[in-house]
């Protein structure tokens, strides 16, 4: 097997919701495909600068998977605050635009980080971070459905 090959077999999924999008993270990566997440609600509380995402039964967002190698997926948990206790990375169910359901990683704020920020559901029941992703004309032209509801 030549070496792109195998480089592209040992690609990591992960789901941009945030920063990861407005920041275009994705841009240079590969394999970049709007998804649907279901069973968690992205919540972007008030005088915060990122948004969290919670698990909440029946809900679901749009978000961005792009595949990555395994030194940056080691480079965006110190990124996410995985060392520190702040998020961690689980491997969740999504749904590709062409409708096949794929696993990759999200990161989820830690119980004890949902503590001390005072999380919940009821900070943000409309998903502010569509207003957000809204001033980046250059995402919203080629990822139109990441407002939808």
């Amino acid at each position: 097997m030549n070496s792109k090959k195998q480089s592209e077999k040992n690609l990591i999924s992960v789901i941009g919701y945030g920063t990861f999008i407005t920041r275009r993270y994705w841009s240079d990566k590969k394999n970049v495909d709007i998804v649907h997440v279901k069973n968690y609600s992205r919540i972007f509380p008030e005088g915060n600068w990122y948004p969290y995402v919670l698990k909440s039964e029946g809900s679901s967002f749009w978000a961005l998977k792009f595949d990555i190698n395994e030194e940056e997926l080691e480079q965006l948990d110190v990124y996410e605050g995985v060392p520190l206790g702040l998020f961690e990375r689980v491997k969740i169910e999504v749904l590709l635009s062409n409708q096949k359901k794929i696993e990759a990683y999200i990161y989820v704020p830690t119980e004890e980080t949902i503590k001390t920020q005072n999380l919940s559901l009821s900070q943000d029941i409309h998903d502010r971070w569509k207003e957000e992703i809204k001033k980046y004309p250059k995402i919203m032209s080629r990822f139109p459905k990441l407002i939808d509801s």
